[in-house]
């Protein structure tokens, strides 16, 4: 796409008048004009004024190769970058709430009594008596904990799977999936 049709673009998309882009830039309307239909180019102190007014780069509007503004490949890295800065606060969220109730849980079963076996064994046979104690496992079993628990683990395997694992191994897994799927 060409400057001029850029300038075009930007201007109706910010809902101005060559008027009004002519007095924001201190130039003359006809001059906005003559930029729109590619007769003359700004010079470089109204394309910086261009792109500060419109909010995009000026390698956007100066190279005819970029069709937007995310064209630009530092600001393609910049972007990439926040989204997967964003993946992993999120992911270390998740991981912190699992580990969290996990952690409440076994605090929890250190507090509580729970029937807890204990075995003998006498003349070769087993015998279990049952006595309260501190048991994780029984406190789980008696207060029929087991899916929660099992909920919070996920959210640690989970997150730390996201974390860890690069974007381009899930899109191989997803891309090997999907082509299994169709055949």
């Amino acid at each position: 796409m060409k400057l001029s049709d850029k300038i075009v673009k930007l201007r109706k998309m910010k809902g101005i008048s060559q008027e009004e882009l002519a007095e924001k830039l201190n130039v003359s309307r006809q001059a906005i004009s003559r930029w729109e239909v590619g007769s003359a180019q700004p010079d470089s102190l109204n394309i910086l004024q261009l792109s500060k007014l419109f909010g995009v780069t000026a390698d956007y509007l100066l190279n005819d190769d970029y069709e937007s503004d995310y064209d630009v490949p530092d600001i393609r890295k910049t972007e990439s970058a926040a989204k997967n800065r964003v993946k992993k606060v999120i992911a270390l969220c998740v991981f912190t709430f699992g580990l969290f109730g996990n952690f409440i849980i076994y605090i929890l079963s250190r507090f509580i009594e729970v029937r807890v076996p204990h075995i003998t064994h006498e003349n070769g046979e087993k015998w279990y008596h049952w006595r309260n104690g501190y048991s994780y496992k029984y406190f789980i079993q008696q207060h029929n904990l087991e899916f929660l628990t099992v909920i919070f683990c996920f959210f640690v395997v989970f997150a730390l799977i996201v974390a860890l694992v690069p974007e381009e191994k899930f899109k191989m897994v997803y891309d090997k999936v999907r082509r299994y799927k169709t055949k």
